[in-house]
């Protein structure tokens, strides 16, 4: 590098460093090493920002996770109104399926169900006196089925008498099942009661309490008194239902069994009817057509109301 030794002649020879290369000085060496410590040093600030900033931004993230969604908890009685209908889907599924040698029995689910609901008209019974009929009609597959319940309802509860061909499968209270998936078709399969052809008037003793009023957290009662056993009902907590753009608040409700805890039963109650249901049955039993225990499974029915209207008293 050609070097000016004329700028060179006023320094002596001591302040020219011996590491440095031909014609350059101490000083220069000096300043870029000034210039170097500086960049090191801002680009430590700036990379110590940059991370400082980004922390901050993940704390705001977790920072503005939207509350809780609030729920309405006011209290309500079941719609009462004849002409109130509703429409809602029923969903069947087999969950936790042993062994795999029997999952192919079950390469048909989950199956899909459409109902519809309706308060008819008033009518009286020998048990309970005045009463009104709430019906209750099922297509699931190639089957249909249609039932009647018989309430009355006052500030206390809503109180059941009564059916004809029950479905098992009504709203707002239904029957239970126990069947297990097998070689039959349709509704007996999923142990749907099938008794349309009936026309019998069925009376349930005692009447059930199928709602207690007011709607109120914890509040639990019996059902059904079987001895030494029983099946009982309690107010579980608020949740809200999303239909559509509505949002419903529903008191879910618990069904029961002291001496059953393979049964997990769940009914979601508003101030526009029910509006869902989850009942979950562990430990069925697969059988054959010669009732021979092939298996095990767990059965889920899931009901969903998709629109209704409630009419003006």
């Amino acid at each position: 590098m050609p070097v000016d030794k004329s700028a060179l002649k006023h320094l002596s020879k001591k302040e020219i460093p011996a590491f440095a290369p031909k014609g350059v000085n101490r000083e220069w060496i000096t300043t870029m090493h000034k210039k170097l410590t500086y960049f090191i040093q801002s680009f430590i600030i700036i990379l110590f920002a940059a991370v400082f900033l980004y922390s901050c931004g993940s704390d705001d993230t977790v920072t503005n996770t939207p509350p809780p969604e609030p729920v309405d908890t006011s209290d309500f009685q079941y719609p009462f109104t004849i002409g109130s209908y509703w429409n809602y889907t029923l969903t069947v599924s087999a969950e936790n399926i042993r062994p795999d040698s029997i999952l192919h029995y079950f390469s048909s689910y989950p199956l899909t169900g459409y109902g519809y609901t309706e308060i008819l008209y008033d009518t009286v019974v020998q048990i309970g006196g005045p009463v009104r009929v709430i019906y209750d009609r099922l297509i699931l597959g190639n089957d249909t089925t249609a039932s009647r319940y018989y309430y009355s309802q006052n500030e206390y509860s809503m109180v059941c008498y009564g059916y004809r061909a029950s479905t098992t499968a009504s709203f707002p209270f239904r029957k239970l099942h126990n069947l297990p998936f097998g070689d039959l078709s349709g509704m007996n399969t999923l142990g749907i009661g099938y008794f349309s052809v009936s026309d019998t008037f069925l009376v349930i003793t005692p009447p059930v309490i199928v709602l207690k009023y007011p709607v109120v957290k914890n509040t639990q009662w019996i059902m059904f008194d079987q001895g030494s056993s029983n099946i009982s009902k309690k107010y579980i907590s608020w949740e809200n239902y999303h239909l559509d753009t509505a949002v419903i608040p529903c008191m879910q409700t618990q069904r029961i069994w002291s001496a059953d805890g393979d049964k997990i039963l769940y009914d979601y109650y508003s101030k526009y009817g029910q509006m869902k249901r989850n009942y979950l049955f562990k430990n069925q039993q697969y059988r054959n057509n010669l009732f021979i225990t092939l298996g095990y499974y767990d059965e889920r029915e899931e009901y969903k109301v998709t629109s209704f209207n409630i009419a003006a008293p």
